[in-house]
């Protein structure tokens, strides 16, 4: 019997035998108050839990006293060189304005890498602008209900990664202080749920390469202005501005992607001109274009994404198709539910001219959600097959149809005489 249950015992215990440097990995990655409990397990483990370079911390649930006091023992008792990352999220209270600034200058002073801090109260904790000074910081996230307020330039020299989610701000001297002192900053992401005391929110960061705005502004009485400066920038995505909104974009030569997400036809056409270095562009326009015509000509677009958002979207498509002489893919996603009590619209017409990409450049023809029973959407497919001349496959897809009514459209969209004879056409 003893023979039998012995490599049972010992299978058991194999995780003991892996080395110091595996198990802390395997410590990382379940929550730390679960990896602190493995502590009593032997003294090895509570050496162990001491050297976790990655520490998450959650005060839902309990006592915020006693929470905070658990956690300051852990973190004055923690052994480790440094420390990789800290994500606390707390329950405030105007009490606990101290325990939180212990917490986060126990993390500075272990040489924190990333460090993220959530709130949640009705009044927003004011994050310590003395830690707004460190050397080896390289991702911070912030929000919700934190609240900058910055008077001077500060320095995050290693900063790499900035989060500012749903945050309230002093001023907009405040976001311009913090910003200027980030200058090895590569990666922004903002999202503004109410602009409170900012009417303009400026970035200009030199080392800049992504950037993510997204506002959801509750209270449409109040605007923002964007202003980007970002030379070096590559990656950009606008989301959610409304037309009270403004944004202007400088000096962005080097961008190539581009994501205009829930944005009116009025931002769009302001900012288009600095968006034509882009070699892809997706764009969901919430509201007809006014222009007839682009000035710009988006000569580096390769691949371009058009959601389908509102009635007369085709005149987007071709307006963006005349100006865009390279463009290789082209992907609709159709989202707009044509309601017959809806307020009339232009139906589509064929252009005069065909784009020269469709003549010379377009291979692939991707439509999701295709409606072959509105007209518009039909005409609009059969045009593109009639004339781009190098189209290699075109694939139009659709949620939830029957097999014979995706047969008929099928049917339909292969009649077509298509400007290609290498052109494949696909229905999924």
């Amino acid at each position: 019997m003893d023979l039998e249950r012995r490599p049972c015992l010992r299978n058991g215990d194999m995780i003991s035998e892996l080395p110091d440097a595996l198990l802390l990995q395997i410590l990382s990655l379940i929550p730390t108050k679960d990896a602190v409990a493995t502590s009593v397990l032997s003294k090895r483990w509570r050496s162990l839990c001491k050297m976790m370079p990655s520490l998450t911390f959650c005060s839902s649930g309990y006592d915020l006293e006693r929470f905070s006091d658990n956690v300051c023992r852990f973190m004055l008792s923690h052994q480790a060189p440094f420390l990789q990352s800290l994500h606390l999220e707390m329950d405030f209270e105007k009490d606990s304005t101290r325990d939180i600034g212990v917490l986060l200058g126990i993390a500075f002073g272990r040489n924190v890498r990333e460090l993220g801090l959530e709130v949640y109260s009705d009044e927003p904790y004011r994050f310590p602008t003395s830690l707004l000074n460190c050397g080896t910081l390289e991702t911070l996230k912030l929000g919700p209900r934190v609240l900058l307020e910055v008077p001077f330039p500060v320095c995050l020299e290693a900063l790499r990664t900035l989060s500012l989610f749903d945050m309230t701000y002093k001023d907009e001297g405040s976001i311009i202080n913090l910003l200027s002192g980030c200058s090895s900053l590569e990666n922004l992401e903002v999202m503004m749920y109410s602009p409170y005391k900012v009417k303009t929110f400026t970035v200009v960061v030199p080392s800049l390469q992504s950037l993510t705005l997204i506002s959801d502004n509750e209270d449409f009485m109040d605007y923002v202005v964007y202003v980007i400066n970002a030379p070096h920038l590559k990656y950009l995505t606008l989301q959610g501005l409304t037309e009270d909104d403004s944004c202007v974009i400088e000096n962005t030569p080097e961008l190539v992607e581009a994501n205009i997400i829930d944005v009116p036809g009025v931002i769009y056409e302001k900012i288009l001109g600095s968006l034509t270095s882009v070699k892809s562009l997706s764009l969901k326009i919430t509201s007809p274009l006014k222009l007839s015509k682009f000035d710009r000509i988006f000569n580096q677009l390769v691949c371009l994404e058009i959601h389908t958002y509102e009635p007369e979207w085709w005149n987007l498509l071709m307006l963006m198709l005349h100006s865009s002489p390279n463009l290789q893919v082209l992907k609709l996603f159709s989202e707009w539910f044509r309601n017959p009590y809806r307020l009339t619209y232009k139906r589509w017409s064929q252009p005069i001219y065909v784009a020269e990409c469709l003549v010379n450049r377009l291979e692939t023809l991707v439509w999701k959600n295709y409606e072959g029973e509105i007209e518009d959407d039909r005409e609009v497919a059969q045009y593109m097959l009639r004339n781009a001349s190098r189209l290699k496959t075109a694939t139009f897809s659709k949620f939830d149809i029957q097999p014979e009514k995706r047969l008929g459209w099928l049917k339909d969209l292969e009649s077509v005489v298509r400007a290609s004879n290498a052109c494949r056409v696909v229905f999924k």
